[in-house]
């Protein structure tokens, strides 16, 4: 079982170390932060503003960050965001580490990357655009989303072949994500080859934006989804913090990605808009076929039923450690006021369902061309 232990908490950032199973040599954390929170539960905050919410999510985390005294220490011309081309560019790591350290004569190093599914399985693509400078002795800051994972094996692969061919050498790395568990398994590849190329190698980070996703496959049982694609807030790590947003809003578990698609809900916001619009046809859909609010729930947010208080806070400590009865009564309170007697009545009926969807697609629909 894995587990969340509290490191630190303020109203910008709450830090957790992802602790129990699967531990390798590779720091693992789940940062929560209102502009992250915003970001994986507003799908209508897009362009500049998604760009700019990213990047306030990713400073507070670095502010807050259990290892910041590391980039703080390691000399600044040697501090280097490397940049993923396209949706790595929204975590604006560069100007973060500004904002959060003062930092100003970091270096960058870009690389293209478009993976594509051949044959059934996802390669990557169009990834001949490269500026890479690596000074020796780096500490490396990125940020992507994670799916598959097979960018960033590609990503580091270039990255170490690189490093080797110009004589230089990298001594910590640290990868920001809004993803799932596949990020954990490729840093600890190649932090184990990091190491063996490089005797001045440290160790590596995997920060997780409000909670290691599940991706979806073709064993998720969800009536809609994007297997390989899609991650999905059902049966996996979140933050706390991230839990009780989601009762926010109702239609914040039923998105149906936690972010969609990262580069052109910056670059090409038509196109977006239109992705995420599909699905909420498709869901308009099935409610016209009869699919309640509280099915469309039960399948994307599925909430045991609790005996008692004491046995949600008893289950809850198993799983967030160091977190106080205050907020777990809170989010217990957030849960029965969600599903009150007036809410299921509600939520029985396909309707509320058919209105949600109204909803969401006229918000939606003003960003299409």
């Amino acid at each position: 079982m894995q587990y969340l232990r509290r490191i630190s908490a303020s109203p910008e950032a709450c830090f957790y170390a992802i602790e129990g199973d699967y531990q390798t040599a590779v720091g693992r954390w789940i940062v929560s932060t209102p502009q992250s929170r915003d970001v994986c539960n507003q799908p209508e905050l897009l362009g500049c503003r998604y760009t700019t919410a990213l990047r306030q999510a990713v400073t507070a985390a670095l502010a807050q960050a259990p290892f910041r005294q590391i980039v703080k220490d390691h000399p600044e011309s040697r501090v280097c965001v490397l940049n993923f081309l396209r949706g790595g560019l929204n975590f604006d790591l560069r100007n973060a580490l500004h904002e959060a350290y003062g930092l100003n004569a970091h270096t960058s190093a870009f690389m293209s990357s478009q993976r594509c599914r051949v044959d059934g399985r996802w390669q990557v693509r169009e990834d001949m655009y490269r500026k890479l400078h690596i000074p020796r002795g780096a500490l490396i800051l990125t940020g992507d989303v994670v799916a598959t994972g097979v960018t960033v094996a590609n990503g580091l692969q270039v990255l170490l072949e690189h490093l080797i061919e110009i004589g230089s050498s990298v001594q910590r790395l640290i990868f920001f994500t809004i993803g799932c568990h596949k990020l954990e398994k490729r840093l600890a590849e190649f932090d184990a080859r990091f190491r063996q190329a490089f005797p001045d190698y440290e160790g590596s980070h995997a920060v997780f934006l409000e909670g290691k996703f599940r991706l979806v496959d073709s064993r998720t049982g969800l009536r809609i989804g994007l297997p390989g694609t899609d991650l999905i807030r059902r049966d996996c790590l979140l933050a706390p913090e991230f839990e009780a947003s989601q009762y926010d809003r109702v239609s914040n578990p039923l998105e149906r990605c936690a972010i969609y698609d990262a580069g052109s809900r910056a670059y090409d916001v038509p196109s977006y808009a239109a992705d995420v619009l599909e699905y909420w046809h498709q869901v308009a859909e099935l409610a016209a076929q009869g699919l309640t609010l509280s099915e469309a729930l039960r399948e994307r947010w599925p909430e045991p039923d609790h005996a008692s208080r004491a046995e949600f806070r008893e289950r809850r400590r198993q799983l967030w450690q160091g977190i106080d009865d205050a907020q777990l009564n809170a989010l217990y309170d957030r849960h029965l006021e969600l599903w009150s007697e007036s809410f299921r009545t509600r939520a029985a009926s396909s309707e509320e369902l058919a209105a949600l969807c109204a909803e969401r697609i006229h918000t939606l629909g003003q960003f299409q061309a």
